[in-house]
């Protein structure tokens, strides 16, 4: 067992649990009470919304059956890659947007995950 991608499913997992219920509750329910938006927009980003929750959930199942023995590097390496990739998209939008990381932190759940994945993949 590859403690290190047990650790980062584990931490995508949490990732995934503070998207649907933090971001569900700050998020989610004041969009989808924005009456003066068009409904399709509002539900179009609903659905976004649940490709995200999917995507993170797949990234901790991911990491979990890469963890086991034998398990595939490469979906190790995809989640990875995945993690990585939001934190830089975080990053890159704040430093677009002249956010603060107060006001848009998001991507800074991410580098914990990416890290333990690439700590993971070094021992594979």
């Amino acid at each position: 067992m590859n403690l290190s991608l047990v650790i980062a499913g584990v931490l995508a997992f949490a990732v995934c649990l503070i998207h649907l219920i933090l971001g569900g509750r700050e998020i989610v329910r004041p969009f989808l009470a924005a009456d003066q938006l068009p409904t399709g927009l509002r539900y179009t980003m609903y659905f976004c919304w649940h490709l995200v929750s999917l995507s993170l959930a797949g990234m901790a199942a991911a990491f979990l059956m890469a963890a086991r023995p034998g398990g595939p590097a490469s979906l190790a390496a995809f989640a990875t890659v995945g993690a990585a990739s939001f934190a830089l998209l975080n990053f890159a939008m704040n430093a677009r947007l002249r956010l603060s990381f107060a006001q848009h932190p998001q991507g800074f759940l991410f580098v914990p995950v990416a890290t333990f994945g690439a700590a993971g993949l070094l021992v594979s």
